[in-house]
């Protein structure tokens, strides 16, 4: 299923930017990095510049949107997709069963391949704005601004 390979990989670039940016702001041998996807990305809220309203608040809307789409990386990991049989003997995908465990009366959920597909869309976004947040850590580079210690 060519949707769930584009979704992880689009997920690897998400994984891959939460690291560049911890690098930019406290450096590669940062604690952060051990941390899961979600601790990450709440690092980065954390220590991301407010001089900018406008751009903070952009910023916490991607990495609200990031933190979601961590939850639904782990439905497509560990869940099924559900494939049907068609009377020519041709197979059709219907989509990811997505257990919901907290809930006796609906225990299971259909992913649909045209919500798997929104997802990969805005997975790919997510991926490409957290890149671009290398920039507002930019002044972290800079000589005159050390990287704070240990």
């Amino acid at each position: 299923m060519v949707m769930v390979g584009r979704y992880v990989l689009n997920m690897g670039v998400v994984e891959m930017a939460t690291h560049l940016l911890i690098d930019r702001i406290e450096g590669t041998d940062a604690v952060a990095h051990s941390s899961g996807l979600d601790p990450r990305l709440g690092f980065i809220r954390k220590r991301f510049p407010r001089k900018d309203a406008a751009r903070h608040k952009w910023a916490m809307n991607v990495l609200q949107v990031a933190a979601k789409h961590a939850g639904f990386r782990n439905i497509v990991a560990h869940s099924p997709i559900v494939i049907a049989s068609r009377a020519d003997g041709s197979y059709e995908i219907i989509g990811i069963v997505n257990r919901t465990p907290k809930s006796m009366d609906n225990i299971t959920q259909l992913i649909s391949l045209e919500e798997l597909k929104g997802r990969v869309d805005e997975s790919a976004v997510v991926g490409r704005q957290l890149l671009e947040m290398q920039v507002d850590f930019a002044a972290l580079d800079e000589p005159s601004h050390p990287k704070p210690s240990k």
